[in-house]
């Protein structure tokens, strides 16, 4: 049996992921005037993950330490001609409010839009074994049918949850894993013997 739970996003603040919002709209509504939207979305993306990867680059661009000039300088040194000149340009604009740490959440919400203009839905299932393409291909199918949206699924392997599958569509927890069945097997042993003690002191007490 495959439980559904609902999880909500811990990966950034409340402040960030507004902030993330506002930007995001402003980025895929330029994107959509210029028809460059999926450009943009994709490179913002490569730029979070350059940002990141590059030992000291996230620390000096998020440093009130640093002129914002020199961090215009770095931005420009980093991605002028790599990606689109409006999209170095938003960076400076980030940059200038002193948000560089919203950085990521702009880009999660800027494709979490562009998935919504497109009717598009991401998921991710996670299994115990590597699983067969024409599996993942099926459960994609499946979800594509109860959704109504274009499902593009991504796999991980984590050994940890035994068995079974887990899939998340969102902030949305499909839970068919061992780890999860035999978690649910012990709430219902647990809830039968309290309901067992509840039930002889109620006799008990009544005697």
């Amino acid at each position: 049996m495959i439980e559904k739970s609902t999880e909500h996003p811990t990966v950034f603040d409340t402040d960030q992921q507004q902030l993330g919002v506002i930007y995001a709209k402003a980025l895929l509504s330029h994107g959509k005037q210029t028809g460059l939207l999926d450009q943009l979305v994709e490179q913002l993306d490569a730029v979070v993950n350059v940002i990141r990867e590059v030992p000291g680059f996230q620390a000096a661009l998020e440093s009130p330490r640093i002129p914002l000039e020199a961090k215009a300088k770095l931005i420009d040194q980093a991605f002028t001609g790599k990606v689109d000149r409006s999209l170095v340009n938003f960076l400076k604009v980030v940059g200038s409010k002193r948000r560089f740490d919203c950085l990521p959440a702009i880009s999660s919400s800027a494709k979490k839009m562009q998935d919504e203009i497109a009717g598009r839905v991401q998921a991710v299932l996670t299994s115990a074994t590597e699983i067969d393409e024409s599996v993942k291909a099926g459960i994609a199918s499946r979800l594509s049918t109860v959704l109504g949206k274009t499902v593009s699924l991504q796999s991980t392997v984590d050994p940890k949850i035994i068995g079974g599958m887990v899939v998340r569509v969102g902030d949305t927890v499909y839970d068919g894993s061992v780890v999860n069945q035999l978690a649910q097997i012990r709430t219902r042993a647990v809830k039968r013997a309290s309901d067992a003690i509840r039930e002889k002191l109620e006799r008990f007490a009544t005697n």
